[in-house]
């Protein structure tokens, strides 16, 4: 078969590929080769995810968006082929040689395929045909008993062979299937300020969404959590005082240990906090705050015990609060805030208190 018969084939493999991606994604061209970025990224996810396998960008970008002297591996073709519903890439040939060409080629392609797949030199069935010819001379018949016998053990050594790696093969892929869907993995994920490139110390309250699952919820004070998930794709939505809301899709299946997430500061957030219990100076911590804090903002202050949960202060009895001289105010935690033309127009903290107060 010519080499330029491959080409053509794998072509259609191609769109085929592409119209099995379409099916349930999403693309700005229905091209294969016009593929860029994100959408070489959701086909690599998808590939993954219909045959637990998937390739590399570099080998995407070879052989799908430019030429190419040469066909890829036969597992390679195989694995696309199974992507698009077929059984292999010998499968896939024949089942198109109606549609595309000639009877001839094809089941020429057809046999070529299944012979690189199978290890089998190119004359394999002349000479299994050769060995069942009987010799006219009658002389002969004595000396060739004993080869005789050997003929018969060679095919059942050849069929304990077989079962043996069909064995080891039925136990590989149950053993993927086990590890894919009942095997659960630990992931740790660590919270990092996108400005300082610091870990975040502060709370961080974390809610994750997993397909057929209920939503998992966590907190951290040191920056990291962890958790265990046996699904490939997971989104966080990630919340936290001092910094802004974000939501992370997340593929595990490219996890590194640990896995870093970059939060956004929120800078009206950390600015209140400096200036509420962190400022030396008193009249810059009060002309701060009267500058960052609307006049009509609604501020909470939550305590710690049963009978007195929320008390709401005016905006001059929380500057008068947080800028008097006290230990108290090391306990000082924001909860929440909310900005408005450039004024804080809610906000609600909470001072914990010290054992030794109680």
């Amino acid at each position: 078969m010519s080499k330029f018969t491959d080409i053509e084939i794998f072509e259609i493999l191609k769109k085929s590929i592409a119209k099995r991606f379409l099916e349930e994604n999403s693309a700005q061209s229905d091209n294969i080769s016009d593929w860029r970025g994100q959408e070489i990224t959701s086909f690599q996810d998808d590939l993954f995810n219909k045959t637990r396998s998937t390739v590399s960008e570099k080998w995407f970008y070879t052989y799908f968006k430019s030429d190419f002297k040469k066909l890829p591996r036969i597992d390679m073709l195989n694995l696309l082929s199974q992507y698009c519903g077929y059984k292999n890439w010998a499968h896939f040939v024949q089942i198109n040689k109606n549609e595309h060409f000639g009877t001839n080629k094809v089941e020429e392609s057809t046999i070529e395929a299944e012979k690189t797949e199978n290890n089998l030199p190119k004359n394999n069935f002349s000479e299994e045909v050769s060995t069942e010819i009987i010799p006219e001379n009658k002389e002969s018949t004595n000396k060739e008993e004993e080869p005789d016998k050997t003929k018969k053990t060679k095919p059942k050594l050849k069929l304990i062979s077989m079962i043996s790696a069909t064995i080891l093969v039925l136990c590989g892929i149950g053993a993927g299937v086990y590890y894919s869907f009942f095997d659960q993995k630990e992931y740790e994920f660590c919270f990092v300020d996108a400005d300082r490139q610091t870990a975040v110390t502060n709370s961080v309250e974390v809610t994750i969404i997993r397909d057929g699952f209920t939503p998992l919820y966590l907190s951290t004070k040191t920056g990291c959590i962890k958790f265990e998930s046996q699904r490939d794709t997971i989104k966080m939505f990630v919340s936290s005082p001092y910094y802004k809301q974000d939501t992370f899709k997340v593929n595990l299946h490219q996890y590194n240990q640990p896995e870093k997430l970059l939060l956004e500061p929120d800078d009206y957030k950390i600015m209140l906090y400096y200036y509420s219990n962190s400022a030396k100076d008193l009249k810059q911590r009060i002309a701060k705050l009267d500058q960052m804090i609307a006049n009509n903002a609604l501020i909470y202050q939550v305590y710690d015990n049963d009978f007195f949960g929320v008390e709401i202060l005016s905006k001059q009895q929380y500057i008068n609060l947080v800028t008097m001289p006290t230990t108290s105010l090391k306990n000082f935690s924001l909860i929440e805030s909310e900005s408005k033309n450039g004024k804080i127009v809610k906000l609600k903290f909470k001072i914990q208190q010290d054992e030794n107060d109680k």
